[in-house]
């Protein structure tokens, strides 16, 4: 999908579960032999908060984190805490299922190696919010009962995104 259009970038998400090398990959994600971000696909409810992630990273005149994939996760989080964001976010040695996220440079010869070091059954995104969890969404986002009445809850987690700069939440 395109991003905003300054930046001529285009985001790729892909869903995996019954991933058995996720240790492999944190590894290879640490040492920068996989240009990619992988995102735990429980506190994910919708692709529009990686996307609105994504183009604040792209848009963002210097980045906070070392690489725009880190800055990805550091902004699904709302905390300012780099560590935090990105343990949060982050999948964990033991998880199973994840959320790939690519940025296209029209290039793609580089993402088809990402997806193949994946030892795990691919998914179609339109499944993510069967992987999704409410109460851990709910409460890494910090969103009321109350809230989620009278808010479209994608709304109430976008919002938060986009306002972490300017509001303490």
């Amino acid at each position: 999908m395109d991003l905003d259009y300054s930046t001529k970038a285009q985001l790729e998400i892909r869903l995996y579960q019954k991933v058995k090398n996720m240790k492999d990959l944190k590894r290879k994600l640490t040492k920068g032999q996989l240009k990619c971000c992988i995102i735990k696909p429980s506190l994910i409810y919708d692709p529009f908060q990686v996307v609105v992630a994504a183009n604040k990273a792209l848009t963002a005149e210097k980045l906070t984190t070392k690489t725009i994939f880190t800055e990805i996760l550091f902004n699904l989080s709302i905390s300012k805490h780099i560590t935090k964001s990105l343990q949060t976010f982050s999948v964990g040695d033991d998880d199973e299922n994840l959320l790939v996220v690519t940025l296209a440079d029209g290039d793609d010869g580089e993402d088809e190696s990402i997806y193949n070091a994946i030892d795990g059954e691919e998914v179609e995104l339109s499944n993510l919010r069967s992987f999704s969890d409410m109460n851990e969404i709910k409460k890494v986002y910090k969103i009321s009962e109350k809230e989620t009445l009278n808010v479209p809850f994608v709304d109430s987690i976008v919002s938060r995104i986009a306002t972490k700069d300017f509001l303490s939440h």
